[in-house]
């Protein structure tokens, strides 16, 4: 099995750039991307995220345009129709036959003012809350040419999540776009204030709102974990049948840990089945989407064959969101020391 992190499209990808390809070349092109993007902010600082998207589109020359109804294609047409042929048959074919979610055009003759690229993302409907994340995914592409060179003949489309998992490449824009749409000296500082000594989706909710309020709430979710110090998860849960044909049920569809969670042996997985006795059981069957809480061990989540997982204490806060539930596990505990929220109560309680 290949390594991915010296897969040969990522080591030519690194060649490319004239930088190493020989060992991590994952880590290597992302390292070449934050620091291109760390040169544009000497020239040009900013304060939000979207004045961050904006600088590095500007360096990029790339123009951005989202669709906000139907009527935004035959705008766009009308607009663009000189950057390539049958631009208004593309549009209607992708955007109202087809279920694409953005396209990255090239302009060979961008001319005096242009841009060298134009970025088409779908924000119509339930498409917009992806539409943030989708227009750093097409950035992020750009990110690992060199300049000036041709990357694409014509356009090329956003691709499938399920694409992005299995093509290499695709796998490590996405990793990068991630980092992007959340830079961290921006959005750390502003979730530590949100959160103080707590994460919760409150706070998440909050500091998105803030310093990135088109992205949706599972990206943000997901970024908060990585910037977050201590111990944390964020997991998503789903009705779902195993391929062994196992009946349907309740079973985690995301699991995503922080380093810090790493260390304790937080043995989640994909597919796992989610007792009844977890916060996550009762959000995903509360449609009203209250936030449901609960102090709960690793040792209630079982393995088929094997049994219980190791112990292992956390603080669980669970929302239904359509037909996911979403779950924070924090405060994470293996050697028998109280939860901080039962800390606090205790520390309360001696004041008084």
């Amino acid at each position: 099995m290949i390594d991915r992190r010296r897969h040969p499209k990522l080591r030519q990808l690194a060649r490319n750039l004239h930088i190493p390809d020989t060992g991590d070349c994952l880590g290597e092109l992302r390292k070449h991307a934050m620091a291109t993007v760390r040169r544009m902010l000497k020239d040009w600082p900013v304060e939000t995220l979207d004045d961050l998207r904006r600088l590095v589109a500007d360096k990029l020359s790339v123009k951005i345009e989202l669709l906000f109804a139907d009527a935004d294609v035959e705008r766009l047409a009308e607009k663009y129709g000189h950057v390539v042929g049958h631009f208004r048959r593309i549009l209607r074919a992708e955007f109202l036959k087809s279920d694409t979610e953005g396209l990255l055009i090239d302009n060979p003759r961008p001319g005096k003012g242009g841009r060298d690229y134009l970025v088409i993302v779908d924000a119509r409907g339930p498409r917009k809350v992806r539409a943030y994340f989708t227009v750093w995914h097409e950035l992020a592409h750009l990110l690992l040419y060199p300049p000036k060179q041709l990357v694409l003949e014509g356009f090329r489309r956003t691709p499938t999540a399920d694409v992005k998992l299995k093509d290499p490449v695709e796998s490590v824009v996405d990793n990068i776009a991630g980092l992007l749409a959340f830079w961290e000296p921006l959005f750390k500082p502003a979730l530590l204030e949100a959160a103080g000594s707590s994460l919760s989706f409150e706070a998440v909710e909050r500091v998105s709102s803030s310093v990135a309020p088109d992205a949706s709430l599972y990206s943000a979710c997901v970024a908060a974990i990585r910037a977050w110090e201590e111990p944390a998860l964020f997991v998503t849960g789903a009705v779902s049948t195993k391929r062994d044909g196992t009946a349907p049920a309740l079973r985690l569809q995301a699991v995503v840990p922080n380093e810090a969670a790493h260390d304790l042996r937080s043995d989640l997985r994909k597919q796992m089945r989610v007792p009844p006795t977890s916060a996550l059981w009762r959000g995903f069957h509360d449609e009203t989407g209250r936030r449901h809480y609960s102090d709960e061990d690793q040792s209630a989540w079982e393995v088929s064959g094997r049994g219980s997982l190791p112990p292992l204490r956390w603080h669980v806060e669970a929302v239904r969101r359509g037909q996911f539930v979403y779950g924070l596990l924090t405060d994470m505990s293996t050697n028998g020391e109280p939860f901080a929220s039962e800390r606090r109560l205790a520390d309360a309680t001696a004041a008084r």
